[in-house]
């Protein structure tokens, strides 16, 4: 009976584990914002993010995409490269 509580557990784990890795939320600072292609570069202590970002988070968060903002960001990873913004806030 443990045996299986066992297996089970660890099967649950591989198959949540990835879950956490397509998104991230991090703090940081806003290093640029380029409106044309809508890509923001964030900046933490020891790491550095590019995303973009949809039309309406840009419409509604004006006042976060502005250089030196400090931002709570959560990033998702679609795979190939492409990274997005999921969701922005001030901290």
């Amino acid at each position: 009976m443990q045996i299986k509580n066992l297996v089970a557990a660890v099967v649950l784990a591989v198959f949540l584990a990835p879950l956490g890795v397509f998104a991230q939320e991090k703090n940081g600072t806003v290093a640029g914002y380029d409106e044309g292609s809508r890509m923001l570069t964030v900046k933490g202590k020891d790491w550095e993010q590019k995303a973009k970002v949809s039309s309406d988070a840009a419409k509604s968060s004006a006042a976060l995409l502005k250089e030196g903002a400090k931002v709570k960001v959560e990033f998702d990873d679609r795979g190939g490269g492409d990274v997005r913004v999921k969701s922005l806030s001030a901290r």
